[in-house]
């Protein structure tokens, strides 16, 4: 379990472009997330006993890990996986000011 503040990234991946971008807009909607990036990537991997090999795209929601649980659960809804990866990393450290907007970018309240 994570620290009630701890920022961190949470990463995902995902089948193409377009489930990144429904996954990364519904975060930041849902005030889950400060930011959201995603690169393309090739996956290697072993699923149900065979390797694959898939071309993915790999989200880092900046957030903070309080969060994940929340996140997790939304990722889980939207995604087109089985069995999506979702994994925490926390931050060793950022600066001051970029973890403050990153806070203040999860408040409700928050204006455009």
């Amino acid at each position: 379990m994570v620290s009630p503040t701890q920022l961190g990234l949470v990463l995902v991946t995902t089948s193409s472009e377009a489930e990144s971008r429904k996954i990364a807009e519904h975060l930041l909607g849902a005030h889950l997330a400060a930011c959201v990036t995603f690169t393309p990537v090739q996956s290697i991997y072993r699923w149900q006993g065979k390797i694959h090999q898939d071309a993915e795209y790999q989200l880092a929601i900046k957030t903070d890990l309080a969060l994940f649980d929340q996140i997790a659960h939304q990722v889980r809804q939207l995604h087109s996986y089985e069995l999506p990866e979702i994994i925490a990393v926390p931050f060793a450290d950022s600066t001051s000011d970029y973890g403050q907007w990153i806070r203040e970018q999860l408040e409700k309240d928050v204006g455009g």
